[in-house]
């Protein structure tokens, strides 16, 4: 007894239907990739010049730092600052 992976003819009509939109859009897309252009390339001295000159700002603004001290600790436990416990152990250069 053999057994037979019969494809159903709905299925079969949905497959044959989604390979033909598969082709028909990649049909259309090569189309579309293909065709001339009607306008061309447009040359840099055929642009249009704007009648209004743009303005540009270029302003240098310094930025200012500015250091505000937090305080660190926390109840009755002093601040640490972290230099000075990185620092324990390592060579004086």
């Amino acid at each position: 007894m053999t057994m037979h992976a019969a494809i159903a003819p709905a299925q079969m009509i949905l497959s044959w239907t989604l390979l033909g939109v598969l082709c028909a859009w990649m049909l259309f897309c090569a189309f579309l990739a293909l065709r001339p252009r009607k306008g061309g390339k447009r040359e840099g001295a055929a642009l249009p010049t704007p009648s209004v000159a743009i303005p540009v700002i270029a302003a240098h603004v310094p930025l200012r730092r500015v250091s505000v001290p937090v305080d660190m600790s926390f109840g009755n436990i002093p601040a640490v600052s972290s230099e000075s416990v990185s620092d324990i152990g390592s060579p004086v250069a």
